[in-house]
């Protein structure tokens, strides 16, 4: 009896993670169809298929790179079309993954974030019930708080219609981590750098992309508990890596940009910390760029390259490997460096398994990364670090780039594709544990000491 529930908990494991692949390739489908229509374009503007599945797949896996400047040539619909794909990549997708999340895996499966068990009762599809109407209701609260906030911002420069369309957009791009922007209203190609001498804008921003990238696990934590030290390890790892990543990289991007000239040098002192606060928040893993990140100095592209690898929190809209994870391997290292043969955490012991799974999921991006760098720089004719750059910038679903990505060969353009969906399908699922190899125990062979270092 007990067999036949594991083999049945693992066939619905199997074709959970095959029906969320091929939902989410459906929905990037219909997208590309529809934006490569001539009812989604503005007057005088064609887009062909490839650019609209571009645009399609950085919407529905909430990237934000693009071939193209998003308000010269997608009209009001395309731009409705867009803002659909980023809330169905967003929410919708977070939708699926909670109730197979709630539904399957209330096990020791590691893969499956069982740091985050702690927080969540056994009380099967009540918990779901509860987890989904908080993530909507609670979702659709802060888009529409920061919708209002950005159309009393944009109501400054824009008519009241503008407004009010530019704050609902930009409110659910950033919400999502989705990264597109319609300011080429003002500045075709330019995005938010037309308003980086707006704090206001900017901070709010910060603070959506922020708790969409926090994730809605750990909001319910933080809501369900009374007090903080009932929250769960995986929050409070998150709570406390969250701010610690944010003010490291404010105060790293402050330091490497405040002399450039070409970013933040002529900018007032309070402008200058509310672009430096953005760009640590943007890579991970919103798309928005307020200063021009081609003019970035090499220390501030490294560190973006580092943030857009770390990413947000698992069970959120942001990419990358994830916070925990991140926090797990630096925690491993200094264990091992110190001779420690356990790595704990705040109190409790990372098990092999759960190391053994974040050290897959971040090479694998890294290997991932550079091949696709190598791919990019070989066959776009530009350098290895703007290719590698790219590349992370897809993976991670940060949408970030050097200003490459109009003018990337068909073979480049393809991978950036692949790598976005992958990014947002195939490495987060393996994040929430969905793939689980079985070992044969048919052959057995002897261990073997091998010289490491």
């Amino acid at each position: 009896m007990l067999n036949k529930t594991r083999k049945n908990k693992t066939r619905l494991n199997l074709d959970s993670n095959k029906t969320i692949a091929l939902v989410f390739l459906l929905i990037i489908v219909i997208g590309a169809i529809l934006l490569a229509l001539p009812i989604s374009h503005n007057a005088n503007t064609s887009v062909d298929f490839l650019t609209a599945t571009f645009t399609a797949t950085s919407a529905v896996c909430v990237t934000g790179l693009s071939l193209v400047d998003i308000y010269s040539t997608y009209n009001a619909f395309g731009q409705f079309i867009i803002l659909i794909l980023m809330e169905t990549g967003g929410l919708g997708f977070m939708s699926i993954i909670s109730i197979l999340f709630y539904i399957t895996n209330h096990s020791n499966n590691i893969e499956s974030l069982s740091l985050i068990a702690d927080s969540i009762g056994s009380d099967g599809l009540k918990t779901v019930s509860r987890i989904q109407k908080r993530l909507l209701i609670g979702s659709f609260i802060f888009e529409g708080i920061g919708a209002v906030m950005l159309f009393f911002a944009f109501f400054k420069y824009y008519d009241i219609p503008t407004a009010l369309w530019l704050g609902l957009f930009h409110s659910v791009s950033s919400f999502c981590n989705a990264g597109f922007d319609l300011m080429g209203i003002t500045a075709p190609g330019d995005g938010l750098m037309v308003v980086n001498n707006n704090p206001f804008i900017l901070i709010t921003l910060s603070l959506l992309i922020i708790i969409g990238g926090i994730g809605f696990v750990v909001w319910d934590d933080i809501v369900s508990s009374k007090r903080i030290r009932e929250w769960s390890v995986y929050t409070k790892v998150v709570m406390i890596t969250t701010p610690i990543l944010i003010l490291a990289g404010t105060i790293l991007f402050f330091l490497f940009e405040c002399g450039n000239t070409d970013t933040l040098a002529n900018m007032p002192l309070g402008t200058k910390i509310a672009n430096a606060l953005f760009q640590a928040v943007t890579p991970r893993t919103a798309g928005f760029a307020s200063i021009c990140q081609g003019r970035l100095t090499d220390s501030s592209i490294a560190l973006t390259i580092i943030l857009m690898v770390i990413g947000g929190s698992a069970g959120s809209t942001a990419g990358g490997i994830k916070t925990v994870t991140f926090v797990i391997l630096i925690k491993t290292i200094i264990s091992s460096i110190h001779g420690r043969k356990k790595t704990i955490l705040l109190h409790r012991t990372v098990t092999i398994e759960q190391i053994s799974h974040a050290y897959t999921v971040a090479c694998s991006f890294i290997m991932l990364s550079i091949l696709g760098g190598f791919i990019i720089s070989s066959s776009s004719d530009v350098s290895f670090i703007k290719g590698f750059f790219e590349s992370t910038s897809a993976l991670s679903t940060a949408g970030l780039s050097l200003g490459i990505t109009a003018s990337l060969s068909l073979l480049s353009k393809i991978i950036v594709i692949f790598y976005m969906y992958i990014g947002r399908v195939g490495l987060l699922t393996l994040t929430l544990g969905f793939f689980k190899a079985k070992e044969s125990s048919a052959i057995k062979y002897p261990p073997a000491r091998f010289l490491i270092g």
